[in-house]
């Protein structure tokens, strides 16, 4: 009898050892959940600017310091631009074509995107973050625009041949020149204000497609212009309670 108890009283400490053995790992495993809004900005030949908001879950990679943390996340963003020329997005239009990529003039350019987007999180130290994200793929939206063409090789006169161009509704990152629609990438430090609040600012890299309504010869459908931005935001802690526990483990 008294070895069944010795026994009964082992297999209890064991499982309770375990219970909180895995109670720990949650507690020290780093999750970063949180909401943004934003605005960027952007000013080369002619003002670019954009807002938006974002929210994304990264899960700590490892057991111990866990530097690096990867997760997903979702975007919607607003981006608007006057006096913008598009080029050419087919590569392989653009090489056959002896004077190059051409252009199509947009007098105004205003996109609304909804794109998932992977992200990468640097931990620098405690209260400083490093983020890198881009997106992977979605949908745009917004009105049609007129756009004006003007071949390297006829060289119009301004304004160009009319077409009604509008934003390329699905997006697809193919990590080159090829991509597809609106891709956004960003890079930013992140700054933590109090137990709630983050201070974002960095850059973000914006590729914008328009197509237009028929086929241009040697052009295909689809022109793009690449922006870089300035970014700027404020992010919300989404779970900020369960963030300061884990502080008395973590620089």
């Amino acid at each position: 009898m008294m070895l069944k108890r010795i026994l009964f009283i082992a297999l209890c400490s064991v499982i309770a050892f375990q219970s909180d053995a895995q109670n720990m790992r949650k507690v020290l495993k780093k999750r970063t959940a949180e909401a943004c809004v934003y605005g960027n900005l952007g000013y080369y030949g002619n003002a670019h600017w954009g807002a938006g908001a974002n929210i994304h879950y990264l899960h700590g990679i490892g057991r111990k310091r866990q530097t690096f943390s990867v997760g997903m996340g979702l975007r919607a963003n607003v981006f608007s631009s006057k006096k913008r020329s598009y080029t050419t997005s087919s590569q392989a239009l653009t090489a056959l074509n002896p004077g190059g990529a051409d252009t199509m003039y947009m007098p105004e350019v205003q996109t609304n995107t909804l794109n998932a987007y992977i992200a990468v999180k640097i931990h620098i130290k405690r209260g400083v973050d490093f983020f890198i994200n881009t997106d992977i793929g979605g949908i745009n939206f917004g009105d049609s625009k007129d756009g004006y063409f003007r071949s390297y090789e006829t060289d119009p006169i301004p304004p160009g041949t009319k077409y009604k161009t509008e934003p390329y509704a699905f997006n697809m990152n193919m990590a080159n020149q090829e991509s597809y629609g609106t891709i956004m990438t960003e890079a930013y430090g992140s700054f933590r204000l109090n137990h709630v609040l983050k201070w974002r600012l960095g850059v973000n890299y914006y590729r914008n497609e328009y197509k237009v309504d028929r086929i241009v010869p040697m052009n295909g459908k689809r022109f793009y212009q690449n922006h870089w931005m300035v970014m700027s935001g404020l992010a919300f802690d989404i779970r900020w309670h369960k963030t300061m526990r884990q502080t008395q483990y973590f620089l």
